[in-house]
């Protein structure tokens, strides 16, 4: 009998293409032009087919759905998210009227004065601006998840504990008024699954929100202005908590919260050897892949990289970010830059975790691309 060929066929869910490393700049600094269009056609020679890209702030939401205007003729399907990540919360009680995720205060005095200080007018204003842009995009098929949001306490730094709740409570509620309170969650946890999970938890129950502090009922005309709002998740919605990197009891924790819970993972969740365990015990029907390129590549020094072939190679060249200008243009589909994450490699974190889970390349690639399609559409 002949064997079958593998046929790969890889949905990167966590996309980062606002990030100015694709843009050629790094640490502030102009180092080559941009290179998506190249780096877009090495993930397609790789057999990504998709790619979900990630809005972190308002402001980078707006250039999101920008850039898949752009890149429409883009060999890759590209699709995209809009919410405004932990790291960015600030933007909601500072007065400037845009931020961008890789801007951090380096204040954590500062970060909760902005919440006890914070202007609720404001705060309401900027919350009607992100619902705005949600309704505008609200028919675009590009559009498939709100996200990126969610809670990160390894970087408290950006923002503090108590903003970073309310903002992701209130994002939650934004999600359940637009249009289609199905459309799935992409969301963001580091280090914060106890109040993560009881948060997400009051949605899947269910509960009547009497203070609405922000006035979120004034977004949507048909509700009565003098009842409070009951928000529930909508029974079809799925919610993806990405990049994975906490503990085995927290995997267990989500996993059991709700059968409409996935979980992405990417190089970031295959560091240590308790991220292989929590690879060897998610279950495969619950499981997302993603690079959340530029960042979270697989690296030598991590757990996950004995679980590559002894004469595994990288699928392209490197070569340093100063130094691409060098070559000529014709020949950048051939390069990455070194140190600087790409969907094209997919396929080392797919194969990483076929052998972490001693399961069949071909099932793990068959079974994750279903449950993308499963949570974001094809």
């Amino acid at each position: 009998m002949l064997k079958r060929a593998m046929t790969a066929k890889y949905y990167d869910i966590g996309l980062n293409l606002t990030d100015d490393m694709f843009h050629g700049i790094y640490h502030g600094k102009q180092q080559h032009e941009s290179d998506i269009i190249y780096m877009l056609q090495r993930a397609y020679q790789r057999n990504v087919k998709t790619a979900l890209v990630t809005g972190s702030s308002i402001e980078e939401s707006r250039e999101v759905v920008k850039l898949i205007e752009k890149y429409s003729f883009s060999p890759v399907n590209l699709y995209y998210t809009i919410g405004v990540h932990p790291c960015s919360v600030n933007e909601f009680v500072q007065s400037e009227t845009s931020s961008r995720i890789n801007n951090p205060t380096n204040n954590h005095d500062l970060n909760q004065e902005l919440y006890e200080n914070m202007d609720r007018t404001h705060v309401q204003a900027k919350l009607k601006e992100l619902y705005d842009l949600i309704q505008t995009n609200k028919h675009d098929e590009a559009f498939r998840a709100i996200g990126e949001i969610g809670l990160d306490y390894d970087r408290l730094h950006y923002s503090c504990k108590d903003l970073q709740k309310l903002l992701f409570e209130e994002q939650l509620k934004l999600s359940c008024l637009v249009h289609d309170s199905s459309k799935p969650l992409f969301l963001h946890m580091r280090n914060c699954a106890k109040d993560f999970i009881q948060i997400l938890k009051k949605f899947i129950i269910g509960f009547l929100d009497n203070d609405d502090i922000f006035n979120l009922k004034s977004f949507v005309h048909e509700q009565d202005p003098q009842n409070a709002i009951f928000y529930k998740f909508n029974p079809e919605r799925k919610f993806v908590v990405h990049s994975f990197t906490d503990s085995l009891q927290d995997l267990n924790d989500l996993i059991n919260l709700s059968p409409n819970c996935f979980i992405g993972m990417n190089g970031a969740s295959l560091r240590n050897a308790e991220n292989i365990e929590c690879v060897q015990q998610v279950p495969i029907d619950r499981l997302l892949l993603e690079t959340d390129s530029p960042w979270c590549e697989v690296r030598r020094t991590h757990e996950s990289w004995k679980f590559l072939p002894a004469d595994y190679e990288p699928k392209f060249k490197s070569v340093k970010k100063d130094k691409l200008w060098k070559i000529p243009q014709d020949e950048w589909d051939d390069y990455m830059i070194k140190g600087r994450n790409e969907p094209c490699n997919m396929e080392t974190v797919t194969e990483i975790i076929a052998n972490i889970k001693q399961l069949p390349l071909q099932q793990v690639i068959d079974t994750v691309w279903e449950n993308s399609c499963k949570v974001y559409g094809e």
